[in-house]
């Protein structure tokens, strides 16, 4: 969600403690909001629904309820608010509550720990405001109930998937070091389209083998200008089920070679939650494309529950660092040990280590000090098209390193 220019700024606060309220309400207005409060869930619902608030503050302890059932709520409410969780309990219980935001599809801009400081609001107000949603540009998912293979047909037909470059670049130099390249559907109008809406569809009726072949032709097409004599990497994401496709590395070979890209110019990302059901045919297939010389990355690393076993068993040269652990560095403590941790893991096994989601200067510097090798985010450069890919290189991609 994305606030319309002139629309005026809102804060809606629930808090069974009306001092805190008036507080955070009197903090809001000096930073320029209109402001409005309730101790009560169920009015804060229907005023949450007349009054369309930009931001939202909710403690966890609530007198007729807690805050989870008020996540709950939102969620099916599709509340597109920016939303502050605040409380005065530890801050695991915090961390707890605010992934349980986010995986419930909220748009939480932050947590605060009682007592906290007119700054501390303040920053996430503004991180509110400033923040680009990842579905900038997209069509509504909710407007899309489903894709239809008809429809996949048609769009396949006319080459409507296309790729969008997001930079990818060194933390120890700040030089651009190469794109993820990932999927869009251009549809007539010129709208895009998120991939959440259509690979998974894709996937059920048996056409993500010819869409990503037209996603990676589309991608690789581009080649973006080298850098001090060194040439950019492409970063593709594979799903499992192109695994299955015996003649894919051979195809992904024979193209990058029309195209004049070297195999080792180009990363396969490939989630580590990819199906275990034949891991004899998943160890050779990646190791074939290992053979050929491609880069493979294991990405989502630290969400599912085979991230050592993939790691230990498969030939990969990269990790990413999931984004959820990446979004909370800067507030969350048991983040920043993971993160380091898994950096160390990386190293220690001789694999590049990528953090991915990075939005906001504090994160990529922490993410510096611990020793990550790579970057990428919306705070460096969110997913555009080869245009104006092209033109943010020029522009803002260091040419050192």
């Amino acid at each position: 969600m994305i606030e319309q220019r002139g629309r005026p700024k809102r804060l809606l606060v629930l808090d069974d403690e009306r001092d805190v309220g008036a507080t955070i309400c009197m903090m809001a207005r000096n930073a320029g909001y209109e402001t409005d409060y309730t101790d009560s869930i169920d009015v804060f619902i229907e005023r949450l629904q007349t009054t369309a608030p930009t931001h939202v503050v909710v403690d966890l302890q609530l007198g007729d309820g807690d805050g989870i059932d008020v996540i709950h709520r939102l969620a099916k409410l599709d509340c597109g608010a920016g939303l502050i969780i605040v409380s005065g309990l530890g801050g695991r219980i915090l961390e707890s509550a605010a992934r349980a935001a986010v995986e419930n599809g909220l748009w939480l801009t932050g947590t605060l720990a009682k007592p906290f400081s007119y700054a501390d609001l303040k920053s996430l107000l503004i991180a509110v405001e400033s923040r680009a949603p990842e579905n900038v540009g997209f069509l509504p998912e909710r407007s899309i109930r489903s894709v239809s293979r008809a429809e996949l047909a048609d769009a396949l037909a006319a080459e409507a998937f296309v790729a969008h470059y997001q930079p990818k670049i060194s933390l120890a130099t700040g030089a651009l070091v190469g794109f993820e390249c990932l999927a869009r559907w251009q549809t007539n109008k010129r709208d895009l389209i998120a991939p959440d809406v259509f690979i998974g569809s894709a996937e059920q009726t048996g056409q993500i083998h010819e869409l990503t072949r037209q996603v990676y032709r589309y991608a690789l097409t581009w080649r973006p200008r080298d850098i001090g004599g060194k040439p950019l990497k492409y970063a593709l994401n594979l799903s499992p089920l192109n695994l299955g496709d015996e003649g894919f590395p051979r195809w992904l070979f024979e193209e990058c070679k029309a195209q004049g890209i070297a195999p080792s110019q180009v990363i396969l990302e490939i989630t580590e939650t990819a199906s275990l059901n034949n891991p004899l045919v998943l160890l050779e297939n990646l190791t074939q494309f290992r053979i050929r010389g491609f880069e493979l990355s294991i990405d989502d690393f630290g969400v599912g529950y085979s991230s050592m076993v993939q790691l230990a068993r498969l030939p990969f040269s990269e990790l990413k660092i999931d984004r959820m652990f990446v979004k909370s560095l800067a507030t969350s403590e048991e983040s920043m040990k993971i993160v380091s941790a898994v950096i160390g893991l990386g190293h220690s096994l001789g694999l590049n280590v990528v953090a991915e989601g990075v939005e906001g200067s504090q994160a990529l510097e922490l993410l510096y000090r611990a020793g990550c090798d790579q970057a990428q985010g919306y705070f460096i450069a969110k997913p555009m098209s080869h245009q104006a890919a092209a033109l943010w290189q020029a522009t803002c991609g260091r040419q050192d390193g």
